[in-house]
């Protein structure tokens, strides 16, 4: 095959790629799951009139492989998910999905006209999934807001990242454990986290986290970014 031919061939792959629209890529975002995160960045990256080539090239991944994170096919790392988030200027708690059940949960609390606006139910909470097996629930009724609280589910055996592999990013970040035991490696320290233990570090700090304990841990953490979209390094 020659060169020209390969351009071609790649170019018309591009154009097939990019078939949906802005408009259609915004209204999948209602879909659950790594379908709704997918199609929130292909919206984002749409809307600034990026190719997934272009994005590819400038987070040294395949063209492919964002494809089939914006088809929800794969599920992607927490550093693909800050990456991604820090090329296309979003908060990542913009990637987070719609409510998944809105009538599940606190069915014997009473609501309030209006409540949608400051409360967040148990039920009702937009989450993430990552490959590792971890999960972040979005606290805040709105995705944008000047701080990303979550609570975070780490399986028996879940980490943030694989052994051996860190994450590292721009803020800061403010953890406490409600269950289970955490641990924590900062650089080159590591620490072991109960129910009722807080933590605090920069985020530029590489990190990790993992349960290779007894039971599932929940943590409730507060990330605050120095600047929205600021670039990533790991």
């Amino acid at each position: 095959m020659t060169e020209t031919t390969k351009v071609r061939l790649e170019q018309k792959a591009d154009v097939v790629r990019e078939s949906t629209t802005p408009q259609a890529a915004e209204e999948a975002v209602t879909e659950g799951g790594g379908e709704a995160m997918g199609a929130r960045i292909r919206s984002a990256r749409m809307e600034r009139g990026m190719s997934l080539r272009e994005m590819s090239r400038r987070l040294d991944i395949s063209a492919g492989h964002i494809s089939q994170v914006e088809r929800g096919l794969v599920t992607p790392s927490i550093t693909l998910i800050y990456a991604i988030a820090a090329e296309l200027s979003l908060g990542v708690s913009d990637l987070f999905g719609d409510n998944a059940n809105k009538n599940s949960g606190s069915e014997n609390i009473a609501r309030t006209r209006g409540e949608e606006n400051f409360v967040t139910r148990a039920g009702e909470r937009r989450s993430i999934d990552l490959e590792t097996g971890v999960r972040w629930e979005l606290l805040t009724p709105t995705r944008h807001e000047p701080v990303d609280f979550r609570e975070i589910v780490y399986p028996i055996g879940a980490g943030s990242e694989q052994p051996g592999g860190f994450v590292r990013h721009s803020g800061h970040e403010y953890g406490l454990l409600i269950a289970g035991v955490l641990r924590v490696q900062l650089d080159f320290e590591e620490y072991e986290l109960g129910p009722g233990d807080s933590i605090a570090f920069d985020s530029m700090i590489p990190h990790r986290f993992w349960n290779d304990g007894a039971e599932t841990v929940r943590a409730v953490w507060c990330m605050v970014e120095s600047t929205p979209g600021e670039s990533c390094a790991f």
